[in-house]
């Protein structure tokens, strides 16, 4: 009979313990957690003080370096990892987590418009141009020598600087007509071929037969810029627009842009800014890398970009919800605005990744200005509960109201 009854509790306890749960939804982002996931002083003791995974589960810390003060702030005297362990209770340990305590910065958030001109390094290949020779035409594409997309670096160990330096070398005294060894990069690999280029009949040149380009310009928008004047934009790298391959950069600069109109996204024709930049002393700052996650560099001390950012305390990815949001932008001028955006889903990232959340744009001024998400407001900063959490990154073509979002994490760490 008593163990009847004790299997009578023992399941009715189950059955609150599942109701329980199923009440308490950040319960399962727990278990989502792997790795080790960095947060700020604040963060710990948001997460520690306030409920933050629901009112049946506490936080306790496990390293006894970090000391809690009177002012429920923490000091730790060796910043880095930690440890800390949840509790369904305060008595049932359920789950140990690594972190890893990072002082309570402040980055300068952007939303500006701005105009970036990009070198790549070497050149990249776009497209065949068929050469007339004595034996008729002649395509080193459909020869398989080069490929669309390869970045040319050195023909016979002279570097190729810019377009007209092919042309220079392969038309050299002591390379007209010769087999010169190519090398370059090909889908992040190097890659070394022999090619023996045309003698166009028509100009008396040697020719390589293809379309080579060596620089990229547009329009993006700033996310943020920290105190040592290091800025991140855009969230998603700039690639070749007959390519879609990452420009291998070797330098880049950035202006100061003033976007004049708008060509407005509807469903399955993606909008974009059309911005207006003048290069020369217009010059802002440079481009040192070009990834995934963005474009990265440095501003000019004396940049007038500054005059228009707004300090704000990072958000860990820990903290983005679903709910309502903000993104900063520019779509007249250089008027740096905030709309209302609804953040709809967040994927927690052990990871990189640069489709961290999906947001809907629900501001109707800015629904009425461009339709929603367009092209040129990619790294457009968003802010949910007052602190920054991440960047737009993309537009759906199917509905230009919604798009993804870097984790600003992701951005950060580049």
């Amino acid at each position: 009979m008593k163990i009847k009854n004790l299997r009578h509790i023992f399941i009715i306890g189950l059955l609150i313990f599942a109701f329980i749960v199923c009440l308490n939804i950040p319960f399962f982002q727990l278990f989502e957690f792997s790795g080790e996931i960095t947060l700020t002083y604040s963060e710990l003791e948001e997460i520690k003080k306030n409920n933050f995974f629901g009112p049946f589960i506490k936080v306790s810390l496990l390293d006894s370096k970090i000391i809690e003060t009177v002012n429920n702030s923490y000091k730790n005297d060796n910043v880095g990892s930690q440890e800390i362990q949840f509790k369904l209770f305060d008595l049932i340990p359920i789950k140990t987590q690594k972190i890893k305590i990072i002082s309570d910065d402040k980055v300068l958030v952007g939303g500006n418009a701005i105009g970036l001109v990009l070198k790549t390094d070497g050149v990249l290949v776009v497209g065949s141009s068929s050469v007339t020779t004595l034996n008729g035409e002649r395509d080193i594409l459909k020869e398989n020598l080069l490929e669309i997309g390869d970045v040319l670096t050195q023909i016979e160990n002279e570097t190729v600087e810019n377009v007209s330096s092919i042309s220079s070398i392969i038309n050299k005294k002591e390379n007209a007509g010769r087999e010169l060894i190519v090398k370059g990069i090909r889908k992040n690999k190097e890659f070394i071929t022999k090619i023996k280029p045309c003698y166009d009949v028509k100009s008396g040149d040697y020719k390589l037969g293809v379309w080579v380009r060596d620089d990229a310009s547009g329009v993006g928008t700033l996310t943020y810029v920290n105190s040592n004047n290091r800025f991140g934009a855009l969230g998603h790298p700039i690639c070749d627009s007959e390519t879609k391959s990452i420009i291998n950069l070797k330098e880049g600069k950035v202006y100061k842009c003033s976007v004049l109109g708008v060509n407005k996204g509807v469903t399955g024709n993606p909008g974009e800014l059309r911005g207006l930049f003048m290069q020369g002393k217009n010059e802002q700052g440079i481009i040192e890398k070009n990834n995934n996650y963005g474009i990265y560099g440095s501003l000019n001390n004396e940049s007038e970009i500054f005059k228009s950012l707004t300090e704000m305390p990072i958000g860990s990815r820990v903290f983005v919800k679903p709910g309502k949001a903000q993104i900063k932008c520019c779509v007249d001028g250089e008027r740096v605005e905030s709309f209302d955006v609804e953040i709809i889903k967040t994927n927690y990232q052990n990871y990189s990744n640069d489709k961290s959340m999906v947001i809907r744009v629900t501001d109707e001024r800015l629904i009425s200005k461009t339709g929603g998400i367009v092209q040129g407001m990619s790294g457009s900063p968003i802010i949910q509960n007052g602190k920054i959490v991440g960047a737009v990154t993309h537009v759906f073509v199917n509905d230009p109201t919604k798009g993804f979002g870097v984790y600003i994490d992701w951005m950060l760490k580049q």
